[in-house]
C-alpha cells in the first residue's frame, strides 16, 4: 500500500471529502484540504506533500492555475489537476503550471489511481535526474581538468570552467565550433614542436581505446603557451552507437615549473646557488670512470673558510651567509661547468680543475687562493679578510672511490688549516702527516661499525669513601671499552681522541648514558653491586654544548623510570672553562632534574679556583697526575690539601683519582679527602651481569 501525503485542494466541501475517503482507502495520507488557492500555498509550506490534487476553479483571488504555477516555481512539486472543464482556453492557461495530470471530473477510482501513481513516479525520476544533474555539474565545476564535450557533428557542446580558463574563450563563445576551430597542440618533446592532430569521431581507433598526449603544448586565445596533458574519449550508447566526444585537458604549467624548482633545490644549495654535495659526487663519479688516459688532467679542490664561526658568531648568520655568497661568486668563476663547483657543507666548499696537467692546476689553485684574499668583509668597523684553507687531490687512478677522492682532499684542507690556515696542501699519500690522518679516519670508520654492532662495553670503577661514617655508600664510574671485529678489548685511549676530532662522541656519550641507565637498573632489582648507590657517566665537550643532549638525557629518565639522584655526570674542567655559558646552563638544567655534577681531573687545566663559584658542581675530581705521586712529591701534596680545602669551603666534596697504594690512602685520609679512586681501592669490573 502507498503511504504518500497528498494535499486536496477542492471548494466543494463534500467532494473534498469524498475525495480523502477514496485516496485513504488506496493507501495515501491526506495531510490536509484547502478550499482556497493562498490556503493551498501555506498548507504546502506546513504539511510538505508530495503531491497536490488541485481543482481549478476555486473561491478566492486566485485560482487553481495560478496556485499551481506557484507550487511549481517555489516547491517544484507534482500537481494534478481535478476538474470539470475541458474547454481550450482552460487547458491552454493549465499547460503553464506544467501540471503531471489533468482528470476530468466525474472519474473513476482506477483513473486516479493510475495518474497519482504514474504522476508520482515520473515525479522520482525527474527528481533523481535533476540530482544527478546537480553532481554532475557539481563535478565538471571542481575537477583539475578542462572538459570539452563534442556532439556527433563535431561541434562542442559543453565546457567547463576549467576547460575556459586553459583556452581562454567563454562557452557562449565556442558552442557550434569544433576542437579543430580552438585548440593548436604542439609536441614538447620533438624539436621543431610539431602539430598534434587530435583524431575526429569517424575514426574507429577512438572508439575503442582514448586517445592520450603529454609533453604538448597548448596556444590559447591569448598566445600564452601552456604546458599540457590529457585524453580524447568516444562517448558510446548501450548498443555501441556513437554519441560524441569528451577531450579532458590538464594545464602542466604550474606543476612543471614547481618539478623544475624541486629539482633544481634537490640539486643546488640554497643560499649560493651552487651544486650539492650530491650532484658534486656524480660529476667526480663520471669524471672517475672516463677511460683512460685522459686527455685532461683532473684535481679536487676543497676549501674551508678560516675562523668563519668567528664571523658567524661576531656578525650573525646574515653576515656570514653574505661571506658564504661572496665565495661561491668567486670559486663559480673558477668553474669550467655549473656542476664543478659545490657546497659540500657549512662553509666547506669544493671544485673541480680541468687542466693540462698538474702544473696548471696548481697555478690555477694559487690563483684562486689569491682571489679569495683579495676579498674582505666589513662590518661595523671590523674588517674580516676571506683567508681560506685548500686541499688538493689530483685525479691520478680510476681505481678511487668518490668518497676516497673526497677524502683525500678533505685530508689535504684538514692540514692545511691544523698548520695554521690560510694555505694550500697538495695530498700526499706516502706523507707521514696524511697516515696519520688516514688511521685517524679509519677509526671513524671503526666507530661507526662498532656502534651498529653494538661493539662497546661498559666498565664500572668503584669509587670509595674514606671515611663511611660520614658518607656510607661507594659511588662507580662508568668507564667504556670496545671489542674489536676480532673479539679483542680497545681501551679508550685509542680511539676517543679520533672520536672527538671527527664529532662522534655525542653519538657514543649518548649510547653509554642509555646503556648505562638500563644496566644499573638491572644491578638494582638484582641486587648486584649493592654497595654502590650512584653511578658517574663521562660527558665529552661536544656533549655539553649538543642542543639535543639535555632533552635526550631527561628522555631517558623517563623512559627508564630511573631515579636522576643516582646518577652523577662528569665533565672535564678544560672543556667547561672554555664553554662556561653553555656550560652553567646544561649543569643547571640537568641538577633540577635531581642530577648531581663532578668536575673531572681538577688542577690539570687553569687551575683557576675563581671559576668553581660560577659552576654549581657537586664533586671535584683531583686528577691523578697530583694523586699518585703525592706520597713523594710535597709540591703534588700541597696540590692536593689546597684543592681539598677550598673545594670543601665552597660546599664540594673531593675525589682523588689514581689512587695506586696504602700510604696514598692514608695521606688522603688525613687531608679529609672524600672519596678515592684507582686500582688500589678496585678494579674496573663488567657492568653487564653474566
Amino acid at each position: 500500500m502507498k503511504n504518500e501525503k497528498i494535499l486536496v485542494v477542492e471548494d466543494e466541501r463534500i467532494i473534498a471529502i469524498d475525495l480523502q475517503r477514496r485516496l485513504e482507502r488506496f493507501g495515501y495520507t491526506v495531510v490536509a484540504i484547502a478550499a482556497a488557492g493562498e490556503q493551498a500555498i501555506e498548507m504546502v509550506k506546513q504539511h510538505s506533500p508530495d503531491i497536490i490534487l488541485m481543482d481549478i476553479m476555486l473561491a478566492g483571488d486566485i485560482d487553481g492555475i495560478e496556485a499551481a504555477t506557484i507550487i511549481k516555481n517555489q516547491f517544484s512539486l507534482p500537481v494534478i489537476f481535478l476538474t470539470a472543464y475541458s474547454d481550450e482556453k482552460t487547458l491552454e492557461r493549465a499547460k503553464m503550471a506544467e501540471p503531471s495530470g489533468y482528470i476530468l471530473k466525474p472519474f473513476k477510482d482506477k483513473e486516479l489511481y493510475t495518474t497519482i501513481d504514474i504522476s508520482l513516479y515520473k515525479y522520482r525520476v525527474d527528481q533523481e535526474l535533476k540530482r544527478q544533474q546537480r553532481w554532475s555539474t557539481a563535478i565538471l565545476h571542481s575537477i583539475a581538468d578542462g572538459i570539452i564535450a563534442v556532439g556527433t557533428d563535431s561541434r562542442i557542446i559543453l565546457l567547463n570552467p576549467v576547460a575556459e580558463k586553459i583556452i581562454g574563450w567563454s562557452e557562449k563563445d565556442l558552442i557550434g565550433k569544433t576542437l579543430d576551430d580552438i585548440l593548436e597542440l604542439e609536441d614538447m618533446s620533438d624539436t621543431e614542436n610539431q602539430a598534434i592532430q587530435l583524431p575526429s569521431g569517424k575514426e574507429q581507433k577512438i572508439r575503442k581505446r582514448p586517445f592520450t598526449f603529454k609533453n604538448c603544448y597548448l596556444t590559447n586565445r591569448f598566445g600564452e603557451k601552456l604546458q599540457v596533458e590529457g585524453s580524447l574519449s568516444a562517448i558510446l550508447d548501450k548498443t555501441g552507437n556513437f554519441e560524441g566526444l569528451v577531450l579532458a585537458i590538464r594545464d602542466m604549467t604550474a606543476v612543471r615549473k614547481l618539478s623544475e624548482a624541486v629539482d633544481y633545490h634537490t640539486s643546488h644549495d640554497n643560499l649560493t646557488g651552487l651544486s650539492n654535495r650530491d650532484i658534486f659526487s656524480i660529476q667526480l663519479e663520471q669524471l672517475i670512470n672516463i677511460p683512460a688516459p685522459r686527455i685532461k688532467s683532473y684535481s679536487l679542490i676543497y676549501i674551508d673558510i678560516d675562523r668563519f664561526k668567528i664571523v658567524n658568531d661576531t656578525c650573525g648568520h646574515t653576515t656570514a651567509d653574505k661571506m658564504l655568497v661572496e665565495i661561491a661568486k668567486i670559486i663559480r668563476t673558477f668553474s669550467k661547468n655549473p656542476n664543478y663547483s659545490a657546497r659540500l657543507g657549512g662553509d666547506q666548499f669544493g671544485l673541480i680543475l680541468e687542466s693540462e696537467d698538474n702544473r696548471e692546476a696548481i697555478d690555477t689553485v694559487n690563483e684562486l687562493h689569491r682571489s679569495f684574499h683579495k676579498n674582505k668583509l666589513e662590518w661595523e668597523g671590523k674588517i674580516f679578510v676571506y683567508d681560506t684553507s685548500i686541499g688538493v687531490s689530483y685525479l691520478n687512478s680510476s681505481d678511487i672511490t668518490v668518497s676516497e677522492f673526497l677524502a683525500e682532499a678533505d685530508d689535504a684542507c684538514f692540514l692545511a688549516k691544523e698548520e695554521g690556515g690560510n694555505r694550500i696542501k697538495i695530498y700526499d699519500k706516502s706523507g707521514n702527516q696524511f697516515q696519520q690522518r688516514r688511521g685517524e679516519m679509519e677509526w671513524v670508520s671503526k666507530l661507526s661499525k662498532a656502534l651498529e654492532q653494538n661493539r662497546f662495553e661498559l666498565y664500572v670503577q668503584e669509587i670509595r669513601p674514606l671515611d663511611k661514617t660520614k658518607t656510607p655508600y661507594s659511588k662507580g664510574e662508568i668507564l667504556i671499552r670496545m671489542k674489536d671485529e676480532d673479539g679483542n678489548l680497545v681501551m679508550p685511549a685509542d680511539f676517543i681522541p679520533a672520536a672527538e676530532r671527527y664529532n662522534m662522541m655525542i653519538q657514543i656519550d649518548k649510547w653509554v648514558i642509555s646503556e648505562a641507565i638500563k644496566l644499573f637498573q638491572e644491578h638494582q632489582k638484582n641486587g648486584t653491586l649493592a654497595h654502590i648507590k650512584e653511578i658517574s657517566i663521562n660527558l665529552s665537550p661536544q656533549s655539553m654544548t649538543d642542543e639535543s643532549m639535555l632533552d635526550f638525557i631527561k628522555q631517558e629518565f623517563i623512559d627508564s623510570g630511573a631515579s636522576p639522584e643516582q646518577y652523577c655526570f662528569e665533565i672535564t674542567e678544560t672543556a667547561t672553562i672554555s664553554n662556561m655559558s653553555s656550560a652553567h646552563e646544561f649543569i643547571y638544567n640537568l641538577k633540577q632534574t635531581g642530577c648531581s655534577f663532578a668536575l673531572d681531573d681538577f688542577g690539570s687545566g687553569f687551575s683557576s679556583f675563581n671559576y668553581l663559584k660560577n659552576l654549581p658542581v657537586d664533586y671535584l675530581k683531583i686528577d691523578g697526575i697530583f694523586v699518585k705521586t703525592m706520597h713523594e712529591d710535597s709540591v703534588n701534596h700541597a696540590m692536593i690539601e689546597a684543592i681539598n680545602t677550598m673545594g670543601h669551603l665552597m660546599g664540594k666534596k673531593t675525589i682523588a683519582e689514581f689512587v695506586c697504594n696504602p700510604t696514598i690512602i692514608e695521606m688522603l685520609s688525613e687531608l679529609g679527602v672524600d672519596f678515592a679512586q684507582g686500582y688500589e681501592i678496585s678494579k674496573p669490573v663488567p657492568l653487564k651481569n653474566n
